[in-house]
């Protein structure tokens, strides 16, 4: 990157980050902070895991960091975080209003975090584009990133959604240079940036099923372009042998990712005490798919995971990925029972495939819209 296009991204970069922090002091506490920052502070502070477990760590312990030189005093002597299941309301209240804290310094500061992984997005933005039409052009989509309200009214909140954005938009490049560029380098970045993706949110598990499709693709076409190099003899042979490869390396990536996962449930559940993730894990997945069976009966296979997760969460060694299984089950359970909304003149709780295309529509500028079509077109031609 030359001199005066690091000096552009570098005003792109702190132009984005003056219009969120300047924001972000105007703003009080959304309803998600209420529970994530005093997640995020028992993550780091007491290396407790008992708050919010329907969302990884990672967003919220760098939201928490900040808080831990302010000197504050947290609610851990009442029943919100003794004895209730994920007393996270409660304690949150008693947290930011009632404990003598000063909530509006906390949610400052604890802002700070999120909106660092807002710029890295940018950042890797750039990055990417770069590689893909030059330092000139990349600034195009930077842009976009760095002022699309979307990015800017999300990107100062202790929430998980820009997180995800960026664990998923990373771990997808990685991935790509990975296919492009097989070696022990990339299979590593790319089983790194796979992992940090589940530490952001539990979406990003769709990753899974979405590099096997990459790599089906990417199988299809290398055996397209290489079927006149290979005699007709040796085709199933050496066709075979490239899918073996290949899923090995998706595989490897999986197994990278997971043991990157493994350290950070590790560290959040040092002193949450066995017997309550036990009982809080079993409480929270009583009625997941139907709930346990009863004697005799054997269990359906995804009420199988839930009776698995509570075993796991008895086990020394294995309760920091129980504890990552419950979230995703929790996420499973909650999109079962579906969210109650109001779309298009009506109040429903199940889901709409128009609602993201219409909203994206709707809050982004109409500009940019104009661009992705042509980019669009422009990529079918």
């Amino acid at each position: 990157m030359s001199n005066i296009y690091k000096i552009i991204v570098g005003v792109i970069l702190l132009v984005s980050f003056v219009l969120m922090f300047t924001v972000s002091l105007q703003e009080s506490a959304i309803m998600d902070e209420l529970a994530h920052i005093p997640a995020g502070y028992g993550y780091v502070s007491h290396l407790d895991y008992r708050l919010n477990p329907e969302h990884p760590p990672l967003v919220k312990m760098l939201a928490a960091v900040p808080l831990l030189f302010l000197n504050l005093n947290f609610p851990d002597s009442g029943q919100a975080w003794q004895k209730d299941v994920n007393g996270q309301w409660d304690v949150g209240t008693q947290f930011l209003y009632e404990s003598g804290n000063n909530a509006d310094k906390m949610i400052r500061w604890a802002r700070i975090g999120p909106m660092i992984l807002t710029l890295i997005l940018i950042l890797f933005t750039y990055i990417w584009s770069k590689e893909l039409m030059g330092q000139k052009w990349a600034l195009l989509p930077t842009i976009a990133v760095a002022f699309s309200p979307t990015i800017l009214a999300h990107g100062h909140y202790v929430a998980t959604d820009v997180g995800a954005a960026l664990g998923i938009f990373v771990a997808l490049y990685y991935f790509a240079k990975l296919l492009a560029r097989p070696s022990k380098k990339h299979l590593i970045w790319a089983g790194v940036a796979f992992g940090i993706a589940q530490l952001m949110k539990f979406s990003a598990v769709l990753l899974i099923p979405y590099f096997l499709l990459f790599l089906v693709i990417d199988y299809a076409v290398d055996l397209y372009l290489s079927r006149r190099d290979i005699l007709p003899g040796a085709r199933l042979k050496q066709f075979t042998l490239k899918a073996l490869n290949r899923l090995k390396t998706v595989v490897l990536v999986f197994v990278i990712g997971y043991l990157v996962v493994y350290p950070f449930y590790f560290l959040t559940t040092i002193n949450y005490p066995v017997e309550k993730q036990a009982a809080d894990t079993e409480f929270i997945l009583t009625s997941f798919a139907g709930g346990e069976p009863t004697a005799g009966e054997t269990c359906n296979p995804i009420r199988c995971l839930a009776e698995l997760d509570i075993w796991a969460s008895n086990n020394p060694i294995t309760r920091p990925y129980a504890q990552y299984m419950l979230g995703v089950l929790m996420v499973i359970q909650r999109s079962a029972g579906g969210n109650t909304a109001y779309f298009l003149n009506k109040v429903s709780s199940a889901g709409d495939h128009l609602y993201f295309p219409i909203i994206y529509s709707l809050k982004e500028p109409l500009p940019i819209l104009i661009l992705i079509a042509f980019a669009l077109l422009f990529s079918l031609y």
